[in-house]
């Protein structure tokens, strides 16, 4: 009995490239930002973001819409539910039980390679959006301040979702 080996590997190679294809697009779909213009993109594509968590030093203290036990006592009784970028620079806020929105403008640094928002008075401060952190569904922001534990500098992290 002889055996076609070109009808062997057909038959045995169509499940491989099939398999290979749909991990292929999978990974596609969640893959990161590389650089500012492309989160830039991702991100004024989205009508509204909508909050899912907040990470205190990496350690989540809110999510889904339930704060957290955590140790280091904090809990955000004020946080913008929804947010949206608009292509002009604007960054829209709302928060939780709140009538209106809050406006604020986003920047992008190229050489940095990251969005900032900043204190449009001060220009400091304010909360930084890596391209490593963006992706067509999720976005995560970032700051560190020494607000919530003085005189040590906690990193706060907000991670909204696609609405």
């Amino acid at each position: 009995m002889t055996v076609d080996r070109g009808l062997l590997t057909i038959i045995f190679m169509k499940p491989i490239l099939f398999f290979l294809g749909v991990a292929f697009a999978l990974g596609a779909c969640q893959r990161a930002a590389s650089e500012v213009q492309e989160a830039q993109q991702r991100l004024t594509a989205v009508d509204k973001w909508q909050i899912q968590e907040i990470l205190i030093d990496e350690a989540p203290v809110f999510k889904e819409g339930k704060h957290l036990p955590h140790i280091s006592g904090v809990k955000f009784d004020v946080y913008m539910d929804w947010v949206r970028f608009t292509t002009n620079g604007a960054f829209e806020g709302h928060f939780k039980d709140s009538t209106n929105t809050k406006k604020f403008q986003w920047e992008s640094y190229a050489k940095q390679n990251v969005i900032a928002l900043r204190d449009t008075v001060a220009k400091t401060g304010g909360w930084n959006i890596y391209p490593r952190n963006v992706y067509a569904d999720a976005f995560e922001m970032e700051t560190r301040s020494s607000v919530y534990d003085p005189p040590r500098i906690t990193k706060v992290t907000l991670r909204f979702l696609k609405k």
